[in-house]
């Protein structure tokens, strides 16, 4: 255990791809919950890494997760982390955190640091009041998949992304502007317009007693220190496969599956946007189901153009499309309205009963795209305020699942570095 324990964070030991045998543009590939109804992206991916090492064959795109043979698929997972170990694709850095500054076609710098989290310090139900909360709710359904991969798995690759309440930027943003003084991991541009990357190694003296100062000023403002902005379901994973593994005799409180990788962001930051999380219902009757919508609610409906469909600005206000439809959604106001609430509520009752297949689309393109194929429709939300989060997180608990997203599907994080999960 470090002097960093009683903030649930760990000094990680990072593995990285051996420069001389490693393209990182083809190694590092987007987190596997994007782009779940766009199989031609992962295809395309697979074009592109064929034969060479990537963290693609680390992982399972969940566009495939109904289609494979997940015993299968799990196995060859697994194996392949053993061969990249054993090959020496990967290599450990020292220890230490690594500060990244990531570009995207939507923002020209969104910076971070990656850290391991203690999952002790971790609970993922409703009414959690711990050190690192969840953001949403968590889904148990989608647990088992994601525990089966990393229940044998030997390396732990992030797409987590944490958010901190750092006013003053003293943690991420205090380290960027001293960049220059530290030691460059990487510097690369990610595939299929993800934009480019840089990481630096942090682990000096200096640099870490700082970490730690700024921790304990955030935690006297506010009893949550970090919440979980995306990844929520791969870190309840991680907290249940880690629950099976500390019972087992001969695991010490030190083991490596206690610790998960996760970068975190400061929430006030100008290069992190928030966008919504849209839904796409497939096969159904559209007039009926924003009949019940309305029926349940007392929304009024109002119809638009194919030109004034984009992301609300107003909280109550929902945009559908539905083939060659488009309307306007307006709730009755009510204090702290969420359109994704209300949407949510009505969707899971009505899904039940009809049997509808429901996806969450990331990117208002995307979803007009699959939304305007007769038989869909497709449900644009408005975006949820960064200065009320934290307070809300605090206040009311967590967002209804699938409520808000760090920008777009294509900014998401990119699998890049590693650390291992096994003594």
């Amino acid at each position: 255990m470090s002097s960093f324990e009683k903030y649930g964070v760990r000094l990680p030991e990072i593995l990285l791809p051996d420069t001389g045998k490693t393209d990182f543009e083809k190694w590092s590939v987007i987190a596997c919950d994007q782009f779940t109804s766009n199989r031609d992206y992962w295809e395309d991916v697979k074009k592109t890494t064929e034969g060479k090492p990537s963290t693609l064959n680390l992982i399972l795109p969940e566009c495939y997760l109904k289609e494979v043979n997940l015993d299968d698929k799990i196995k060859s997972i697994n194996k392949t982390m053993e061969d990249y170990l054993s090959d020496g694709v990967l290599k450990t850095t020292e220890p230490g955190f690594v500060l990244i500054d990531r570009e995207t076609p939507y923002t020209k710098s969104r910076q971070g640091l990656l850290i391991a989290v203690d999952l002790e310090k971790y609970d993922y139900s409703e009414k959690a009041d711990s050190l690192i909360r969840p953001t949403e709710k968590t889904v148990v359904d989608r647990l088992p998949p994601r525990i089966r991969i990393r229940e044998k798995a030997s390396l732990d690759l992030p797409h987590i992304l944490f958010l901190i309440d750092d006013a003053d930027g003293s943690v991420v943003e205090h380290l960027y502007a001293k960049k220059d003084k530290l030691k460059k991991l990487y510097d690369f541009k990610l595939m299929k317009n993800g934009g480019k990357i840089r990481g630096w190694l942090v682990n000096s003296d200096e640099d870490l007693s700082h970490i730690e100062e700024a921790f304990d000023k955030l935690l006297k403002v506010n009893r949550t220190l970090f919440a979980v902005g995306d990844g929520n379901h791969s870190l309840a994973a991680a907290k249940e496969v880690w629950n099976k593994i500390k019972n087992q005799p001969g695991t010490g409180e030190d083991h490596p599956a206690r610790y998960a990788l996760v970068e975190i962001i400061n929430i006030n930051s100008t290069g992190l946007n928030f966008e919504p999380i849209h839904r796409v219902v497939f096969g159904t009757d559209s007039a009926k189901m924003l009949d019940a919508f309305k029926a349940e609610t007392g929304c009024e409906i109002r119809k638009c153009t194919r030109r004034e469909v984009k992301t609300p600005e107003m909280p109550g206000t929902i945009i559908f499309a539905a083939g060659s439809r488009y309307g306007e959604i307006i709730l009755p106001y009510e204090d702290n309205l969420l359109a994704a609430e209300k949407l949510q509520t009505f969707l899971d009752k009505y899904l039940s009963e009809t049997g509808d297949e429901i996806d969450y689309i990331h990117g208002e393109a995307d979803t007009l795209e699959i939304a305007e194929k007769e038989g869909n429709i497709g449900f644009i939300l408005p975006v949820i305020s960064k200065k009320t989060f934290f307070k809300r997180i605090t206040a009311k608990g967590v967002y209804p699942r699938k409520t808000f997203s760090i920008g777009e599907s294509i900014e998401k994080r990119y699998y890049l570095e590693a650390r291992l999960l096994k003594k």
